[in-house]
């Protein structure tokens, strides 16, 4: 009996403890399974924004309504998997709330620009009928630049959250090169082969803007992005020696099709980048040097002379290539900048040199100088102060 009533309570001793450890190895596997869920929707994330910048960049650079429209969708289903990924992994931010809140105080100061302050009767046709009156002089479009401006917004937080690994920068500045790299080859394409309305997308007309943008200026800016980047990898150290000439030629269709495309803006960014390379050159260089002549040879870059013979160089060389390449159509595009800040000497009374244009922003500004007249309302409230025929719009 004895025996027995021991291996009894040896065996109710035993029994509560497996009892207690089950629910921590079934906590730990649903911990586990909800990490690796985490993970998932983590990477899918990633790859999803990774797209959306390509995409983003092929129908005219994103610069219809209903482009814009299906941008604004996708970013705000993704911020639904963003929201179910930081509830599984508790962290949905990455202190990047000190760059979204401005943005966000923005975007409910336009909000607050539609909001109804009164209503107005008229009478048009017989047909009496009231109106809301607001800030924003088209408070459709002001609403919308609120949707966007969220969703870029979102989209920079998501960003910031999910790249969070050298790696994925990394994955996000090629990808960004490799946008601009074949945009730029579409765009010389384009301008040599195009012919009629069309050239893969049905709204390109020959030439009007540059590559698959309406505007060249846009196309520029893209240009001037991926130039940007190769240069700050090359200075940085971030390209390895044997991936480093094709990071160069990248850099040949890049300037080409800037030079092409014949954005006044774009050239002037062009130059102030190469200047900044050079000026930065010696500064980012590798410094920790194996051998003591090389040690020497960057100290002698690093000095004031070297460096200042190296911009003119720089500046001299690029600008030579730039006027070559350019030809007729960039001096044309030189010529005309002339005639852009002075007054209009034909009689039609356009109004849209650059001087009169920036006179009428101007008296828009002193009309409403705090409230404004709503974000993306610009086209409606500038015909108020704008002293033309109306021709052009």
């Amino acid at each position: 009996m004895s025996e027995t009533t021991t291996i009894d309570m040896d065996a109710a001793a035993v029994e509560p403890t497996i009892l207690r450890d089950q629910p921590a190895y079934g906590v730990r596997a649903k911990s586990d399974r909800a990490l690796a869920l985490a993970e998932i929707l983590s990477k899918m994330l990633f790859v999803s924004l990774l797209g959306l910048i390509a995409l983003s960049a092929i129908p005219y650079g994103t610069s219809h309504a209903w482009w814009k429209a299906l941008f604004v969708c996708v970013i705000f289903t993704l911020a639904i998997f963003w929201l179910l990924e930081g509830l599984i992994s508790d962290s949905w931010l990455k202190d990047s709330w000190t760059l979204a809140l401005p943005l966000a105080a923005l975007a409910l100061y336009s909000l607050l620009q539609t909001l109804p302050i009164g209503n107005s009767g008229a009478n048009a046709g017989g047909v009496n009928f009231t109106f809301w009156t607001t800030l924003s002089a088209d408070p459709y479009q002001t609403r919308f630049f609120v949707l966007k401006l969220l969703s870029l917004t979102v989209a920079g937080v998501l960003l910031f959250r999910y790249a969070s690994t050298e790696r994925r920068v990394r994955t996000i500045i090629n990808v960004i090169i490799g946008v601009a790299v074949v945009s730029a080859i579409f765009g010389i394409l384009r301008q040599t082969m195009q012919h009629s309305p069309g050239f893969g997308l049905p709204l390109l007309l020959p030439d009007r803007g540059y590559g698959q943008f309406i505007n060249k200026n846009h196309f520029a800016f893209l240009m001037e992005m991926g130039f940007g980047l190769i240069l700050g990898l090359a200075l940085g150290g971030g390209i390895k020696r044997e991936q480093a000439l094709i990071y160069f030629a990248a850099l040949i269709p890049l300037w080409t099709a800037l030079v092409l495309c014949g954005s006044r803006g774009g050239l002037v960014a062009m130059l102030a980048q190469v200047t900044v390379a050079a000026l930065l050159v010696s500064t980012v260089a590798h410094r920790q040097n194996s051998t003591e002549e090389q040690s020497k040879a960057f100290k002698i870059i690093r000095s004031l002379p070297v460096r200042l013979i190296l911009i003119v160089v720089l500046i001299a060389g690029v600008s030579l290539g730039t006027l070559w390449l350019g030809g007729d159509r960039l001096a044309t595009q030189l010529e005309d900048s002339r005639n852009e800040f002075g007054l209009e000497t034909t009689g039609l009374r356009q109004g849209v040199s650059r001087n009169e244009i920036w006179k009428a922003s101007w008296k828009l500004v002193v009309a409403h100088p705090i409230l404004g007249v709503g974000m993306g309302a610009y086209w409606v409230a500038i015909p108020a102060v704008h002293d033309a025929s109306g021709t052009m719009t």
